[in-house]
């Protein structure tokens, strides 16, 4: 018997899968090392991108390790380092560690492969019309975050108890980037990579990792101007949303736990406990895809029920939509529904809708003075790839408040890539006013996954629809 296959358990050799990027590594290295050979502020796995070519190194020792991929069993054997080709846009695995025929670690590890958009739409956020282009300063600022935000990858290796972050470099005001988990930071570091020690097993959460630089003292200058000039008073609030050009790199990680089923489960966009027959029945069946199938749902809203007209102000008063965040609501400046299908025949169906815009003489809008809706020609759905496999489009929103030249066009874009692993990466930009909010519906559920949240802090917001005005820029992974 050879000396490695000495090594193995009976279970291993029952379960032993390999693949051509093994790296081969004997057991005796193990034991000459022992247990406390690694640090422990090393993660679980280690990643490393070359060459197209992805290495998961396992730090932590074992008689033998499991690689899932997907929900399938890509390597079992006692090799602590494993390579695989780096040819998917996100890439998710599991791996098991083994010590005595026992699973005694797992550890989930995405590792993305971001490349710039297709075809990028930045330029058309800072134009002030089809011809004419805003060359400020901040705009090369912001081509420049956009960028970057596009191409950066944040890796995530997530246990039970930890999850280690690690991304590529953003540029950012003071060199300190701000971490978010669900929308609340949680700290903030000048290094390319945090560690986030308080998670709890079989939870889902959201990193984001989030850097901001400032538009030119110019045009700071411009903004206060025209502030004072329509008589509104900026808060210090005010000013750092006006002033801030803001990237997010975000993934959407669940954390695993200790259980070989949990090990050999591929990952879903939304979990089977939650698609309840009470749920099913209390949501609108338009929300209700086929299995098969994903929505993605994107909405512009104004919160306030109606607020003072900024273009021109003049005592008039534009109606909003007078509500919260709710993927189910008819209230909306502008929808924009990309349905997909892997199977049958494949598809990317958009549905475009424009809300009716009324312009009051009161602010509770009991006389309205004109009601108009804007075109749908604003909003351009392009379908990139439609295959079994992968789906890739683009939207670009460039609508306007249907009253006038003189009233600003709200913007935004984004571009998806839509794996049946079930993935997804979306890279996009908008606007920072009004509210935007954008869902994914997956297979039968009715419930909606969240992928982008934008609001307003206050009404005096609404001056950040100007042309040339800085963009919120996001790139998020699941």
């Amino acid at each position: 018997m050879k000396k490695d296959e000495r090594c193995l358990t009976n279970k291993y050799k029952k379960r032993f899968k390999k693949r051509y990027f093994i790296i081969p590594a004997l057991c005796s290295s193990f034991l000459l090392g022992g247990e406390g050979i690694f640090a422990a502020e090393q993660p679980l796995v280690s990643v490393e991108k070359s060459d197209k070519v992805v290495t998961l190194h396992i730090n932590e020792p074992g008689d033998y390790y499991e690689i899932y991929q997907d929900g399938k069993l890509e390597y079992s054997g006692e090799s602590n380092t494993y390579q695989d080709d780096l040819d998917s846009d996100i890439q998710n695995y599991k791996v098991g560690v083994f010590k005595e025929s026992e699973l005694k670690k797992i550890s989930t590890v995405k590792v993305t492969n971001n490349e710039k958009p297709n075809i990028s739409m930045q330029k058309s956020l800072a134009k002030v019309n089809e011809d004419e282009t805003n060359t400020s300063g901040e705009d090369e600022k912001a081509a420049t975050m956009e960028d970057n935000i596009n191409s950066a990858n944040l890796e995530v290796v997530a246990t039970n108890d930890s999850v280690t972050l690690n991304w590529d470099k953003i540029p950012d005001e003071d060199g300190i980037y701000e971490i978010y988990k669900d929308d609340i930071q949680i700290g903030s570091t000048k290094d390319l990579e945090f560690v986030d020690n308080n998670v709890t097993p079989n939870s889902r959460y959201q990193y984001d990792i989030v850097a901001t630089t400032q538009v030119s003292d110019e045009k700071k200058k411009e903004y206060i101007d025209l502030a004072n000039e329509r008589k509104i008073e900026l808060t210090d609030d005010d000013k750092k949303e006006l002033f801030s050009i803001e990237g997010h790199l975000s993934n959407i990680i669940d954390i695993p736990t200790i259980e070989e089923s949990d090990l050999e489960q591929p990952q879903v966009f939304i979990k089977e406990e939650e698609n309840s027959l009470s749920a099913k029945n209390s949501m609108k069946a338009a929300y209700m895809p086929k299995a098969n199938a994903y929505s993605f749902l994107y909405m512009t809203f104004i919160p306030y029920f109606s607020l003072e007209d900024p273009f021109p102000l003049n005592g008039t008063y534009l109606k909003g939509d007078g509500r919260s965040y709710q993927p189910y609501s008819d209230r909306y400046r502008t929808k924009v529904d990309v349905s997909t299908g892997f199977k049958g025949p494949t598809y990317i169906n958009p549905v475009v809708d424009i809300g009716t815009s009324h312009r009051c003489a009161d602010a509770a809008c009991k006389k309205v003075i004109e009601t108009k809706t804007a075109s749908k020609s604003g909003v351009k759905v392009y379908k990139d790839l439609v295959g079994t496999k992968k789906m890739v489009w683009r939207v670009k929103h460039d609508v306007g408040i249907p009253f006038g030249k003189i009233y600003p066009n709200i913007n935004y874009y984004y571009e998806a890539t839509l794996l049946s692993s079930p993935s997804f990466v979306v890279k996009g930009a908008h606007d920072k006013a009004p509210n935007h909010e954008f869902y994914l519906f997956a297979e039968t559920s009715t419930k909606a996954f969240p992928i982008e949240k934008y609001k307003v802090n206050s009404k005096n917001d609404f001056m950040l629809l100007m042309p040339g005005s800085p963009q919120h820029f996001f790139n998020r992974s699941f």
